[in-house]
């Protein structure tokens, strides 16, 4: 097979169309579970790209994981709001549900991460009422490819899952993570990179935003206990062993409602 480009990721939304505007018929084949891609998934109001469908034994760039069923009062994709989106998107494409169809049990985040597509204008006005959910891989800033189907690369790897963990670039400690600068990447440094080691909930996606002093906080309260859990002694700018970052205004509004923990990463290994 022709090697794929990677293609630039946003925080949230997955890609740019690869595929001309409005060629998707209203009468496409609905998703499946297990179909697998070979372009990025387009954001939540640009359709489903359900024409891309590849071979799973090779290169892709994204995996159906579920498709569940909208409501009945759930507007057309293009027009619905950002809350409403966040809401089926959180309701349906949960880290669980991708992670029991992988079948990966770490509990620590990976470089996986769930991505909901929605019917695109035409398919929503012949009836189709689906939210697809795929999962992708991260490489730096951009979807990685996914050498095979993701849960046979897992069940290879499952005695050393350091190819899936999320780590910083290899900046050193002295550099914290960021919330625009922090990628993921192979955990291959120990003495500079930093790794995610909690995704703790925040917030409810009813909530509003309650205002970056507030999360500060509660995202302390809720990484500092991995002090405990991965000491070591590693200096950083705190001092402290483990960082921490919160979601934005921005973010929030498209329903992160997380707060990232980490450590360093010579100090993840040694306390495992």
């Amino acid at each position: 097979m022709r090697r794929m480009s990677t293609i630039v990721a946003t925080a949230l939304c997955c890609a740019v169309a690869a595929t001309a505007v409005g060629i998707a018929p209203a009468s496409a084949a609905e998703p499946t579970v297990g179909d697998c891609h070979n372009n990025a998934p387009l954001g939540p109001k640009k359709g489903s790209n359900l024409q891309s469908v590849a071979l799973c034994e090779g290169p892709h760039l994204s995996e159906t994981f579920y498709v569940g069923s909208l409501p009945a009062s759930f507007p057309d994709p293009t027009k619905a709001t950002a809350k409403q989106i966040a809401a089926a998107r959180a309701s349906n494409c949960t880290v669980a549900r991708m992670n029991t169809y992988m079948g990966l049990n770490s509990p620590i985040p990976t470089r996986f991460r769930p991505v909901a597509l929605f019917p695109d204008t035409l398919q929503y006005g012949a009836g189709e009422r689906w939210i697809r959910c795929d999962l992708v891989y991260s490489t730096g800033l951009t979807i990685g490819e996914m050498p095979k189907a993701a849960a046979q690369w897992v069940g290879e790897n499952a005695g050393d899952l350091s190819v899936f963990n999320y780590c910083t670039p290899g900046v050193g400690y002295s550099k914290m993570p960021s919330p625009t600068k922090t990628s993921a990447q192979s955990c291959d440094s120990p003495t500079k990179q930093w790794v995610l080691v909690a995704r703790p909930t925040v917030g409810t996606i009813a909530q509003k935003y309650p205002g970056s002093r507030t999360l500060n906080s509660k995202a302390a309260s809720k990484c500092k206990v991995f002090k405990n859990t991965y000491s070591g002694g590693i200096k950083d700018p705190y001092s402290r062993g483990w960082s921490y970052i919160y979601p934005m205004a921005k973010g929030w509004t498209e329903g992160v409602r997380t707060v990232s923990c980490w450590v360093p990463l010579k100090q993840y290994i040694n306390s495992k």
